[in-house]
């Protein structure tokens, strides 16, 4: 009975010892947690100084901008610095609505060597107006980058302001004035000249009715710093007038170029009868559509008048 109690001793004392140096095993040689990159992006834009004048050091914030932060796993600030680790974690993310960011990022509670990239990118530089944004010219906005210790459970911020470098010349160092095309618009009939019994068929041209609605597109208006159209009737006698603001010759970055159109015109083709050189009356011809007529005028800058800037409806589809 003793020899089976002591045989019985020693095994549970043997399996003891063994339990021990299992669980010493798995001590914890490395800890991580997270930390919280977050920040504000901005840009600035142009705005009255209610003076007249312009100023370009008010904000606005910056939606859709990339940020990457890279974390080396291995080396002394690296994620497991105890570690032969190779490479490299990359986390990224994008600014909000209100130009905000915020990243979560794997550390460790003795600080890891973080790199915060804000990529740079090509816009433009536009203005506000009463809260309404006016699109400017290209300008490059350079990004940036720094390098921060994060340490596990602590958060940083970082923000950024991008400040405009323009590609060409700030349109709102400029004159404005303005600039004047007229012209007429005709249509073209069927001319039935009648001499004797001898009948002649040609064509003729006669004005358009008056409120008959004329175009024009200008490629760069000097306040909205966009195309602007502008509309207008003819009157009676077929004529048309635009006054456009338009800026001085050579300003940088305006072409100043008028496109001028009158739309399609769905009335009918008739016939104008002439008695040898007498105009007689007009017969109703075919109904259809005059196809639309286009012109163009370059270059139309402050204190010019382009007259006579004359179209035709010619082309006419019949139903």
């Amino acid at each position: 009975m003793k020899k089976s109690l002591l045989a019985l001793s020693i095994t549970l004392a043997l399996f003891s010892c063994k339990k021990k140096e299992t669980t010493s095993d798995f001590s914890a040689t490395d800890v991580t947690g997270t930390s919280v990159v977050k920040g504000n992006v901005n840009k600035n834009v142009i705005t009255p100084n209610g003076s007249g004048g312009w100023i370009n050091t008010n904000r606005v914030n910056m939606a859709g901008v990339v940020v990457t932060i890279k974390v080396n796993k291995g080396g002394t600030l690296g994620l497991y610095p105890n570690s032969t680790a190779n490479g490299a974690d990359v986390y990224s993310g994008t600014t909000d609505a209100n130009g905000n960011y915020a990243i979560s990022v794997k550390s460790n509670a003795t600080g890891v060597s973080a790199l915060i990239t804000i990529d740079g990118f090509t816009g433009t530089q536009d203005t506000i107006i009463n809260n309404v944004t006016k699109t400017g010219l290209y300008a490059t906005y350079a990004g940036t980058s720094v390098t921060r210790n994060l340490f596990m459970g602590a958060n940083t911020t970082f923000d950024h302001n991008y400040t405009a470098t323009n590609v060409s010349s700030n349109p709102n160092n400029i004159s404005i004035g303005s600039a004047i095309v007229t012209g007429s618009i005709s249509m073209n009939l069927v001319r039935k000249q009648t001499t004797g019994t001898v009948v002649t068929m040609s064509s003729t041209n006669i004005a358009v009715p008056a409120n008959t609605t004329v175009y024009l597109s200008f490629d760069k208006d000097p306040t909205l710093l966009t195309t602007k159209v502008y509309q207008t009737t003819t009157n009676a006698a077929g004529v048309y007038t635009f006054n456009l603001s338009t800026v001085a010759l050579g300003s940088a970055g305006f072409n100043q170029d008028a496109t001028i159109w009158v739309a399609d015109y769905a009335t009918s083709r008739d016939t104008a009868n002439y008695n040898g050189v007498n105009f007689i009356n007009i017969t109703p011809g075919l109904p259809g559509v005059y196809n639309k007529v286009t012109t163009t005028q370059n270059g139309v800058y402050n204190t010019e008048i382009r007259n006579a800037v004359n179209m035709n409806y010619n082309a006419f589809t019949p139903n």
